[in-house]
């Protein structure tokens, strides 16, 4: 490497917006004893904090972690927003197209979830 020049590193875009619909953010606290995951649908609790989705919790969803975070971090939130399916993080037993619906009523938009698998799915190469 020449003299004075460092590596920065490298940088991976993530393809995740699937189109132009505007993109509204907001942000809140997490939850004590969660951990937030980018691209994660989240519940706002009953506290005001900021949770992860579960299986039994779908129907609430209120939006869509725009980073990581751990548990007393701000983390901001995607309100509104066109997104492809098989780039959101869904827990195991649920798939993308569980959210086509709630999300919806919340102007999120997600496309192509019919080729989305779960996070669990992608890590162990599709299976």
């Amino acid at each position: 490497m020449a003299a004075g020049k460092e590596l920065l590193g490298s940088y991976n875009p993530k393809m995740v917006h699937a189109g132009d619909y505007p993109v509204v953010t907001d942000s809140g606290t997490v939850a004590e004893g969660e951990t937030i995951i980018e691209l994660m649908p989240v519940v706002l609790g009953t506290d005001g904090k900021i949770k992860a989705v579960t299986s039994d919790t779908v129907a609430d969803v209120y939006g869509l972690a725009a980073e990581n975070a751990e548990a007393g971090e701000e983390v901001v939130i995607y309100l509104t927003g066109q997104f492809f399916g098989d780039s959101i993080e869904v827990p195991a037993g649920t798939t993308a197209a569980d959210y086509k619906a709630p999300f919806r009523k919340l102007g999120i938009f997600l496309v192509d979830t019919d080729n989305a698998v779960t996070a669990t799915q992608s890590e162990n190469g599709g299976e």
